[in-house]
């Protein structure tokens, strides 16, 4: 499997890592104090920013590949991942359109964010489908001081079997996202901040002059 493919799974576990993060709440939490705090998460935490480390795992859990950068999100629908190291990238989004740039290609990916969301738990992050509606959730206990939980989609007609959500005292800490293909995406987060206050022009991509756009 060549770099590019690699790193195209890793934007699509990205998605749906973000997606199935923040979403809207599941009444059935109220019986349960460790999903209400996933309810409470999700619900007041309107925008964040953080640093993350990103690793994708082959089904022997080998590492593929490790990228860094920093994530900037804001409800509804508008996220920012900076892709550091091994390559800089960008995947942008402003509530409608979606744009993936890739320096080295010279390249912009655009799409419309409705696209992306259907069939994906990017509908959720748009506020039309309640999570349990989506998902059977479970909370899984605590270890080393994080509080876990699985998420497991409803319909097979997903590429990802399997959602798992860790939060820390701080917020969120680490997702792992294990997909049909026998692999997982694992991203931990650094110096959250939930009380970030992010403009929406952060969230507005301008296409840099000689850059090729495909899809727009």
């Amino acid at each position: 499997m060549n770099v590019l493919i690699r790193q195209s799974r890793c934007f699509r576990a990205a998605f749906i890592v973000i997606a199935a993060t923040f979403v809207a709440s599941f009444a059935h939490s109220q019986s349960n104090p460790a999903l209400a705090r996933l309810q409470s998460f999700v619900e007041d935490t309107r925008a964040f920013s953080a640093g993350f480390e990103q690793t994708l795992y082959d089904a022997d859990s080998t590492a593929l590949q490790v990228s860094t950068g920093t994530l900037h999100l804001k409800r509804p629908g508008r996220f920012l991942w900076k892709y550091e190291t091994p390559t800089k990238q960008q995947l942008v989004s402003d509530g409608e359109k979606v744009w993936l740039y890739d320096e080295d290609l010279e390249q912009v990916t655009v799409n419309d964010l409705a696209d992306k969301v259907s069939g994906t738990p990017l509908v959720i992050l748009m506020g039309t489908r309640p999570l349990e509606e989506e998902f059977t959730i479970e909370a899984l206990g605590t270890e080393e001081n994080i509080e876990w939980f699985e998420l497991v989609p409803r319909t097979e007609s997903t590429d990802f079997e399997s959602l798992y959500v860790g939060l820390d005292e701080v917020g969120l800490a680490v997702m792992e996202l294990r997909d049909n293909f026998g692999q997982a995406t694992q991203i931990k987060f650094t110096g959250m901040n939930d009380e970030a206050i992010l403009a929406d022009s952060l969230f507005e991509f301008n296409v840099p002059d000689g850059v090729d756009v495909i899809g727009q």
